[in-house]
């Protein structure tokens, strides 16, 4: 398992491909070092210590998903992450539209 704590652990997009062909699994570096985002915005919105820590606890269902989508689709790790995150963009983007 490739999960590292510093951010662009793979140099090029293609490296994902590289690394699902030896076996290797990667943890996508935003997916699994959301913590701190998920913190300073949990500062930023006034959200408890408690509220902060249950949104980063979701990262571990989070990656999760990105392995499932990667093995039912056949895709890298960095593909699956990279379109779970464009559809919550997307769904966000279109629930402000609806409230405008």
């Amino acid at each position: 398992i490739v999960a590292g704590g510093a951010n662009n652990q793979l140099a090029e997009a293609r490296h994902g491909a590289d690394v699902q062909e030896r076996g290797i699994l990667y943890a996508p570096d935003y997916v699994i070092n959301a913590g701190g985002i998920i913190n300073v915005y949990g500062e930023l919105h006034d959200w408890s210590p408690e509220r902060s820590k249950r949104k980063a606890g979701e990262i571990y269902h989070t990656i999760l998903r990105v392995f499932a989508l990667a093995e039912d689709e056949g895709i890298p790790t960095s593909e699956a992450a990279d379109r779970l995150a464009e559809e919550r963009i997307a769904s966000t983007r279109e629930l402000h539209r609806s409230l405008i």
